[in-house]
């Protein structure tokens, strides 16, 4: 079966789902939500509409294989698509990896889907795409989308709470992915070539924040010397490695001790810390305090 919809305008989406699909609705405090036929199979979708803003909580399995379909091209009406599944926990974005069309197989599915205006974000699609993997990876998202699928959205209650998480999680992702990276200074020398394996460098580093990564992995991964490797780094970004590596740890630590509320040694632990004694001297060295 396929389900052909539009998709970047939420209020077209549902019509089509009720008119032509058959899908039931009822409203849910800030939301409705669409209902799968008995027929189809089972599970509903719940539709959150802030202005220009919008999101989808779903939860389904469909009698029969099912692929989704939109006309709707990525990035109409300026919209930034993104999407995460309970399975793997990831974010994606249509908009900013790089597809042109939607379309998934979708038979069964527990997942969110956002819709954010580009202008809400700071920087250009081609920036904005650059830094998305580092956004993706960053622990704070990371753990905002465990938190979000912890809610249990079949039972319509939760819908007050789900709301504030869900506007909670756009507003941290538009944050981390407006942060601007770290450009080279002036007359550095560096091709541009050097320069994109150094940014690698960094997604990596940025993207495994929860796990101790050596130098050694790391020039292997994009393909330069260690010798290389440090010292064009620290021409970036200002600081050598493994102290860049511990003050980025340091500083997620300090903003899911102020923003998440858990304390440092569970933030420590998050950031793939055992020795958490040690972390805390760290943590007291750079900030003065615990």
């Amino acid at each position: 079966m396929q389900l052909l919809l539009p998709y970047a305008d939420p209020t077209k989406y549902l019509q089509e789902l009720t008119t032509k699909y058959g899908f039931s609705s009822r409203d849910t405090w800030s939301s409705k939500s669409i209902i799968l036929p008995e027929h189809m199979g089972t599970g509903f979708v719940q539709v959150f509409i802030k202005n220009d803003i919008h999101f989808f909580r779903g939860i389904w399995d469909f009698n029969e294989p099912t692929q989704f379909y939109s006309p709707d091209p990525v990035g109409q009406r300026g919209l930034i698509d993104f999407r995460i599944s309970n399975e793997d926990q990831l974010l994606h974005s249509a908009a900013l990896e790089g597809a042109k069309k939607f379309g998934w197989e979708i038979t069964r599915v527990d997942g969110i889907r956002f819709f954010i205006p580009e202008a809400y974000f700071i920087g250009n699609i081609t920036e904005l795409s650059r830094r998305f993997q580092s956004c993706a990876h960053h622990p704070q998202v990371k753990q905002l989308i465990k938190q979000l699928f912890e809610i249990s959205a079949r039972d319509f209650s939760n819908t007050m709470l789900l709301d504030a998480k869900l506007t909670e999680f756009i507003y941290y992702l538009i944050r981390h992915l407006s942060q601007k990276e770290i450009e080279p200074a002036d007359g550095d020398g560096l091709t541009q070539r050097r320069l994109d394996s150094i940014r690698e460098a960094h997604t990596r580093i940025m993207s495994n924040m929860d796990t101790e990564i050596s130098v050694l992995q790391l020039s292997r991964w994009v393909g330069l010397n260690e010798c290389d490797l440090k010292r064009d780094f620290k021409k970036v970004y200002g600081l050598p490695i493994r102290q860049y590596i511990i003050q980025q740890k340091i500083q997620m630590a300090n903003l899911l001790v102020a923003e998440n509320h858990v304390d440092l040694a569970e933030a420590a632990r998050s950031l793939g810390y055992t020795n958490i004694r040690y972390f805390e001297m760290l943590f007291k060295r750079y900030y003065g305090k615990i």
